[in-house]
């Protein structure tokens, strides 16, 4: 199951409304193998397909490719601000890698891609 902290999912719902989508799914996708593991990256998306595992979590509905379900188990959507801005961060604990490890959108240093303004 991915988790998506409360601070991430009112930043996803503020983006949702900014672009008049506010049904949108939270897609988390493979971005890439890297040197610490996987990478992936996020972005909204109007619809669903029958491969798509769903979870909800604070109001947001996150949607991944049932092939990615094993490997995002334990992973969680974090929102990061600071002074040089914001950014989504993706993020599996479980992971033997250095902190934020996992791939991420903003402030991780492993890599990702976000197509999720922030």
């Amino acid at each position: 199951m991915v988790k998506i902290t409360e601070l991430a999912a009112q930043k996803v719902r503020e983006i949702q409304k900014e672009q008049n989508n506010e049904n949108a799914f939270l897609r988390i996708y493979l971005v890439g193998e890297g040197s610490s593991g996987p990478n992936f990256g996020l972005t909204l998306e109007k619809s669903k397909t029958e491969d798509d595992i769903l979870d909800v979590e604070f109001g947001i509905s996150i949607i991944t490719d049932i092939e990615l379900a094993t490997t995002l188990e334990g992973t969680i959507v974090d929102y990061t601000e600071s002074n040089n801005g914001g950014g989504f961060e993706i993020r599996k604990p479980k992971m033997d890698h250095g902190e934020g490890c996992g791939g991420g959108c903003g402030s991780c240093s492993c890599g990702g891609s976000c197509d999720v303004p922030h």
